[in-house]
C-alpha cells in the first residue's frame, strides 16, 4: 500500500485581503532579434489525431533556458542548428550556432516524428533528442561565461530500439561511488493492440522510456538500463528523481511499468493475486449420498430465460445464453435426468443433480477444480455474498442511485474537472511499486515551474481560486513544500481560453500567460504603495496592490515558446525572438 503524500499548506502565503488585479499603464521596453533560418517546428500529422498526441504537441515549448544562465536561452532553427541567444540590458543578441543536430536530411523525414529537444544536465553537459528516435549526449563546455565554442557529441544512440519517434521531457545527471549516470525520460504515443484496448480501455496509450547511461570519467557513455511506462491517458507533469531512483507524475490515470532491462516486471494479474489472497470459488456445492447441489451467483438482472442446460446420464452443459458456461464438461458419476432441476431467486441460482448410485463425488465435474465443497450447507450464504462483488456489472452493485453528492449545474465551466481520478504519485524504478500517491481532486493543474539547477520541477496546482506552487522535498520525497502563492490565478487562467503557455521567474514575482499569438499578460504580486488606497465600496484601506500588464507583440506568428527571468521575458515565434525588460 503507497503512503500518503503530505502537502501542507504555509498560510503565511495566502493572501486573505487579496483585491484583484488593478491594470498598469506603466511602460514595458521590448527589444527584438530575426531569426534568419526560422524556427523549427513539427506540425500534427493526420495520424496524430487523438487526445495523447494533442497533450504532447500543444503546449511543446521551443525556448530553452540554460539553468546555468539565466540570460541564455536557446533555438532550434530548420536547419538543426541549436542557436544561443543572449540578453542585454538594451538588446536581444540571436545568432551563434554551439551545434548541429546530425542527419537533418534524412531524420527531419521520418513519419511521425516529434519536436526536437534540448535539455541541460549539468554547467558542461547537455541532452539532445531529434525527435525522431536519436539521443545525443553533448559536451557543452564552460556556458557560464557566455562563449560560443562547439559543443562535441560523445554518445548517439536509437531509442526505443526500434526507432520509434518521441520526446524529450527530463534528463538528470548524477553520482553512485565511482560510476556516474545519465537518466533520460522520453515520452511517445502509440496505438493500443486489441489486447491493450481491452485492458486499458482506450485507442491509444502515452508511453513513458526511462533510459540509464552509465561512465566511469564523464566522456565515454554506455547504455546500461531501459525502463518503460504505459498509461491510458497523458499526463501534466513527469520529472525523475535527481538520484535516479524514482519518478514522480502527475495526470488524469496512473501509469504501470511494462518494461525493465535488468529486474524483472510484475503483470496487473500477479498483482492482483499477490494482493488479494485466496480467490474465491467460482461455484459452491455440497453433496449427500443421494444427490449433489451446486449454487451460483450471477449479475444483477438475469433471469430464467437468460439461462440453459443441457445434460445426459454422464455429462452437463448449464450455463447463460450466449456466454461463458457454468458448469461444463463430464459428471464425476451417472445422474437420474429425470429428478434433476435448478432455480433461481434473484442473483443466485440452485442446480440439484439425483445420483444414480449412492455415494460421494470428488468433484461435480471432472477436472473442475474452481468450485468449492461444503460440509454444511450454512456455509453457502456467507460464500456467495463474497462472490456477489465479483460478478455485477457495475463497479458498486447496489448504489443510492437516488441521491447525488452534488448538484453539477452549482459548478462553473473553470471548476470542470476529467471525469478520472487525476493523481500525484512518486513510482520507485526498481520494486516498480508506487511509493507515494494522492489524489488531486478538485486541484487542477495549471502550469510548472522550473526550479534552477539540478532540481526537480514545480508544481501549480488550483486551491479554491487562487494557485498555489508546490516542491517536493528533497529528502523526504512524500512531502511537498508550499513555496508560493498566485491569487485568484485559478480564475485568471481559466478565463483565458487561447492561453498556450504559463510561466513564473525564480523568485514568484510575477506569473506570465501568452496567448496562442501576440498577447502576454502579466499579473504581479501584491507589493507595497507609497500613498494607501481606499476600497470605494467597502472604505478599507489597502496598502498593497496586485497590477496587471498586457503585452501585445509585432507578430502575426504563433508564439512557441517563452522563458524568464527575474527581470526579462523572452519569447519566440516562427522568425522572432523577443526580449522584454520587466523588472
Amino acid at each position: 500500500m503507497p503512503a500518503f503524500i503530505k502537502m501542507n499548506y504555509n498560510r503565511s502565503l495566502i493572501n486573505q485581503t487579496f483585491e484583484g488585479y488593478k491594470l498598469s499603464l506603466e511602460k514595458l521596453y521590448v527589444y527584438c532579434s530575426h531569426i534568419d533560418k526560422g524556427t523549427y517546428v513539427t506540425a500534427l500529422t493526420d495520424e496524430q489525431f487523438s487526445y495523447h498526441h494533442a497533450k504532447l504537441f500543444g503546449v511543446y515549448n521551443h525556448l530553452v533556458q540554460d539553468p546555468w544562465n539565466l540570460n541564455a536561452v536557446y533555438i532550434i532553427d530548420t536547419d538543426w542548428n541549436i542557436r544561443k541567444a543572449v540578453g542585454h540590458d538594451m538588446s536581444v543578441d540571436c545568432g551563434a550556432t554551439v551545434y548541429t543536430i546530425p542527419d537533418a536530411s534524412n531524420q527531419q523525414f521520418v513519419v511521425g516524428r516529434c519536436n526536437a529537444k534540448l535539455h541541460f544536465l549539468s554547467a558542461d553537459l547537455a541532452v539532445v533528442c531529434d525527435g525522431a528516435g536519436q539521443l545525443y549526449i553533448v559536451s557543452t563546455g564552460n556556458r557560464q561565461e557566455n562563449g560560443t565554442d562547439a559543443w562535441k557529441c560523445l554518445i548517439s544512440r536509437m531509442l526505443p530500439e526500434e526507432k520509434t519517434p518521441c520526446l524529450l521531457i527530463d534528463a538528470v545527471e548524477h553520482s553512485k561511488e565511482e560510476n556516474h549516470m545519465i537518466d533520460c525520460l522520453l515520452v511517445h504515443v502509440i496505438e493500443s493492440t486489441p489486447e491493450q484496448k481491452d485492458k486499458y480501455r482506450s485507442q491509444y496509450l502515452t508511453v513513458l522510456e526511462w533510459i540509464t547511461f552509465t561512465s566511469v570519467d564523464r566522456k565515454v557513455w554506455t547504455l546500461g538500463r531501459t525502463r518503460q511506462l504505459v498509461s491510458r491517458k497523458p499526463f501534466s507533469y513527469a520529472c525523475l528523481d535527481r538520484e535516479g531512483h524514482s519518478i514522480t507524475i502527475a495526470g488524469e490515470a496512473e501509469f504501470v511499468f511494462t518494461q525493465d532491462s535488468e529486474l524483472p516486471v510484475v503483470s496487473d494479474e500477479e498483482k492482483e493475486e499477490e494482493n488479494s489472497g485466496p480467490r474465491p470459488p467460482d461455484y459452491t456445492w455440497h453433496q449427500t449420498a443421494e444427490d449433489l447441489s451446486v449454487q451460483f451467483t450471477v449479475a444483477e438482472g438475469v433471469t430464467k430465460g437468460d439461462i440453459y442446460l443441457t445434460m445426459s446420464f454422464n455429462r452437463i452443459d448449464f450455463g447463460l445464453k450466449n456466454k461463458s458456461a457454468l458448469l461444463k464438461g463430464n459428471l464425476c458419476g451417472e445422474i437420474d435426468t429425470e429428478s434433476c432441476t435448478w432455480t433461481i431467486e434473484g442473483r443466485r441460482v440452485d442446480l440439484y443433480l439425483s445420483k444414480k448410485t449412492e455415494g460421494n463425488w470428488p468433484l461435480v465435474v471432472d477436472g473442475d477444480t474452481r468450485g468449492e465443497m461444503l460440509s454444511e450447507p450454512s456455509e453457502v450464504a456467507a460464500i456467495h455474498e463474497r462472490l456477489a462483488s465479483l460478478t455485477s456489472e457495475e463497479m458498486n452493485p447496489d448504489p443510492e442511485k437516488s441521491e447525488k453528492p452534488y448538484n453539477t449545474q452549482q459548478l462553473e465551466e473553470c471548476d470542470m474537472y476529467p471525469d478520472d481520478e487525476s493523481v500525484l504519485l512518486t513510482i520507485n524504478g526498481d520494486t516498480h511499486k508506487i511509493q507515494y500517491r494522492i489524489g488531486l481532486g478538485s486541484h487542477q493543474w495549471l502550469f510548472n515551474v522550473t526550479m534552477g539547477e539540478n532540481s526537480t520541477p514545480g508544481l501549480c496546482l488550483r486551491h479554491d481560486v487562487d494557485g498555489l506552487l508546490w516542491k517536493q522535498d528533497t529528502g523526504d520525497k512524500s512531502r511537498w513544500k508550499h513555496i508560493a502563492t498566485f491569487n485568484a490565478f485559478g480564475y485568471v487562467q481559466a478565463s483565458k481560453q487561447q492561453r498556450k503557455f504559463t510561466i513564473c521567474p525564480p523568485d514568484y514575482s510575477y506569473s506570465a500567460i501568452c496567448d496562442n499569438s501576440k498577447h502576454i499578460y502579466l499579473y504581479r504580486q501584491n507589493i507595497p504603495v507609497a500613498t494607501p488606497l481606499r476600497n470605494r465600496k467597502t472604505g478599507q484601506q489597502v496598502n498593497a496592490v496586485a497590477k496587471q500588464q498586457v503585452i501585445s507583440l509585432d507578430t502575426t506568428n504563433d508564439i512557441l515558446g517563452i522563458q524568464t527571468t527575474n527581470e526579462r521575458l523572452f519569447i519566440l515565434t516562427k522568425d522572432k525572438l523577443f526580449m522584454i525588460k520587466v523588472g
